[in-house]
């Protein structure tokens, strides 16, 4: 069964980067989301062919120590989502393949309403890289 593609959720120009390291350490990935469709939509799962495995974390900061917590999902509502340092991320592990900076990683987010999104991601070591 073929899995529906959205054109509702798109990147925001130039927001998207994977922040790489050496000797495959897991990877954080930014995007902007803007969401045309009205209605807020989940991202409930994220996969990709280039990494075992992506989670979604979100950044907060206690009384002493930073922490990352493991989201289930997040919202984009219609004025759109983000994923920035600081904040929210996506922890991309376990490369299935020699993954350098110039490179572009294949990314599918899996919404609540049955569709997906797909999008290529450049890995770069920093944001200023364009």
């Amino acid at each position: 069964m073929k899995i529906p593609v959205t054109t509702d959720i798109t990147v925001r120009d130039k927001s998207a980067w994977i922040r790489w390291l050496p000797n495959a350490l897991p990877a954080a990935g930014y995007l902007t989301l803007d969401n045309s469709s009205g209605t807020a939509v989940d991202i409930t799962k994220v996969t990709s062919p280039d990494y075992q495995r992506i989670t979604i974390y979100q950044s907060v900061a206690d009384s002493e120590h930073p922490k990352m917590i493991k989201l289930d999902k997040v919202t984009v509502t219609p004025r759109g989502f983000a994923f920035v340092p600081g904040e929210h991320h996506l922890m991309l592990e376990k490369p299935t393949r020699l993954i350098t900076p110039g490179d572009n990683a294949r990314v599918v987010f899996f919404l609540g309403d049955g569709k997906v999104f797909k999008v290529r991601i450049p890995v770069r070591t920093s944001p200023e890289l364009y």
